[in-house]
């Protein structure tokens, strides 16, 4: 936290930057370790990122509250994205949770490990904007932003994953 202050540069940008901080430090770390299914390595990306939040505080501080979570959320998951690009994990290895990406509770458990065997089967692509849009409800406005994007190219990649899915949900016999 000190080396991130020393990047501010007032005492109230320090003071908002620290309320920030706390605010989302705990979802940020859940985020992450969701990711990284790793402790220390959460931890590594939730420093990663809210030293690139200090960086551009002039940015993140001037938005609104739902823009600002967003672009959090956004931060912290390239944060831990980048930890498994550099080599540490590799994201074929990540376990995938039950509830995940299967927001439905009455699916049954057979059916939930036949879902997270296909989902580990998209490409990196598909199984991030399905993160986006349904682990962290994000709106097609938040994927677009995070992703760099339109609306509406994160509308039809939604589409496309979900359709991808859908395929290989049925190869497997599921409906």
């Amino acid at each position: 936290m000190p080396v991130m202050m020393m990047l501010l540069d007032d005492g109230d940008e320090k003071s908002e930057f620290e309320e920030l901080y706390n605010k989302y430090k705990n979802e940020a770390y859940h985020i992450a370790y969701r990711i990284l299914c790793d402790n220390a390595l959460a931890e590594d990306a939730v420093a990663d990122a809210f030293l690139s939040l200090a960086r551009s505080f002039k940015t993140v501080g001037g938005l609104d509250a739902r823009r600002q979570h967003g672009y959090i959320v956004v931060t912290v998951t390239n944060a831990a994205k980048m930890i498994l690009r550099k080599g540490r994990r590799h994201l074929d290895d990540v376990e995938f949770k039950d509830d995940e990406y299967v927001p439905d509770e009455e699916i049954a458990v057979h059916d939930r490990l036949w879902i997270k065997e296909c989902m580990r089967r998209l490409c990196e692509a598909d199984r991030e904007i399905l993160y986006l849009k349904y682990s962290l409800a994000l709106g097609h406005g938040e994927i677009a932003l995070a992703l760099g994007i339109s609306q509406e190219a994160s509308r039809k990649r939604l589409q496309k994953a979900k359709h991808r899915l859908k395929e290989l949900l049925e190869k497997e016999g599921l409906e």
